[in-house]
């Protein structure tokens, strides 16, 4: 899709998709998956949400990272393979972004990582020898989603309470 229709599908304007793309340092490319517009979707909420902008890029940081580390890149080629990864469904095993599901909940000890399919160059060190570590990686993302979900629950009331107003407004 073309960022005109990205933009109406998210019920925003070209230039605030536009900023919305550069300040979370997403993949910029001329044609969005139908992923890049859930994604889209999902910052936009967050942010009606009330969630720190410096929390969504920790987030997001985070899931991507973990993904790397998971293998989950090899899945899909290409710069924006993140973006087009991400889908709507949601539930405890998905990470909250990309909607990918671990198998597992997200605040579990353990996990099981997925195959690479991708040919790699292979490399001097291992992640582990290089300090990446999947299970670290799940136990940060980990307290940064509680932060997210935390913020989320404490914001339901007061979106709930602003469309009622915005109801009883719009009828006049």
């Amino acid at each position: 899709m073309t960022l005109n229709e990205l933009a109406k599908s998210a019920g925003k304007s070209p230039p605030f998709v536009l900023n919305l793309i550069s300040g979370f340092g997403l993949t910029k490319t001329k044609e969005f998956s139908v992923g890049y517009a859930v994604l889209v979707k999902k910052l936009i909420a967050l942010s009606l949400c009330s969630v720190s902008k410096k929390d969504i890029q920790t987030l997001l940081d985070r899931e991507k990272g973990l993904l790397e580390l998971l293998k989950a890149d090899s899945l899909s080629g290409g710069s924006a393979w993140f973006e087009d990864l991400c889908v709507s469904d949601s539930g405890p095993t998905r990470l909250l972004l990309s909607g990918y599901d671990l198998g597992h909940s997200v605040t579990a000890d353990g996990l099981q990582t997925g195959l690479d399919f991708a040919k790699r160059e292979t490399e001097l060190f291992s992640h582990q020898e290089m300090g990446a570590d999947a299970l670290r990686a799940l136990k940060l993302y980990a307290e940064i989603h509680k932060t997210v979900f935390e913020r989320m629950r404490v914001e339901v009331p007061v979106l709930s309470s602003s469309l009622k107003w915005v109801r009883s407004v719009s009828r006049c």
